[in-house]
C-alpha cells in the first residue's frame, strides 16, 4: 500500500511538469560534453559523466540559463526573442526551453549566439539543397550531428 502511494505521488509530481519529461534530455536542449564544457566547475566536480551532468542540468542549470547545446541557449532565446520572454516570462528559462522544443526551431527562430539555423542555411548550401531551404529541424540536427564536429559555421 505505501509503495503504490508513492509511485501515485511520483506519477503525480513528473505530471506537474510534462513539458520537463518531454524535452529535457534531447540532444538539441542538452548535450553533456557541451554542457561540462561550458560549465568548467561543473566539470570539475562532475567530468563528462553524463548521468551526473544531465541530473545537474535538470536540478540547477536550466533553473538558473546554463548554456547547455550548441544550438539552444536559453538566455539568448528570450533576448532575441522577446514576444516569448513577455508570454513565458524573461527568466522562465524551462518555458524557453519548452516553447523553442515545440515551436521556435521549427519557425527558424534565433537560439544561440553561434547558431542561427536560418544563416546556417545560407552559409551551407549543400546542406540547403539537401533538406531545403526553409526545413529548419533537418538542418539543426545535420549540425549537431556532422556540421559541428566538421567546424562548420553555424552563424
Amino acid at each position: 500500500m505505501r509503495m503504490n502511494i508513492l509511485l501515485i505521488l511520483a506519477l503525480l509530481l513528473l505530471s506537474a511538469t510534462p513539458t520537463l519529461a518531454n524535452w529535457w534530455a534531447e540532444p538539441v536542449i542538452f548535450e553533456a560534453t557541451y554542457y561540462a564544457d561550458q560549465n568548467p566547475g561543473v566539470r570539475e566536480q562532475l567530468g563528462y559523466d553524463e548521468a551526473k551532468l544531465i541530473n545537474h542540468w535538470a536540478k540547477f542549470g536550466l533553473k538558473e540559463g546554463r548554456r547547455s547545446s550548441p544550438v539552444f541557449d536559453a538566455k539568448y532565446y528570450l533576448k532575441l526573442n522577446p514576444d516569448i520572454a513577455n508570454a513565458v516570462g524573461k527568466n522562465n528559462y524551462a518555458k524557453a526551453a519548452d516553447h523553442w522544443y515545440k515551436n521556435g526551431r521549427k519557425e527558424g527562430r534565433p537560439s544561440h549566439p553561434d547558431f542561427e539555423v536560418k544563416r546556417y542555411l545560407k552559409l551551407n548550401q549543400d546542406v540547403a539543397r539537401k533538406y531545403g531551404q526553409h526545413n529548419y529541424l533537418q538542418a539543426i540536427d545535420h549540425y549537431l550531428t556532422i556540421g559541428y564536429q566538421q567546424g562548420r559555421k553555424g552563424k
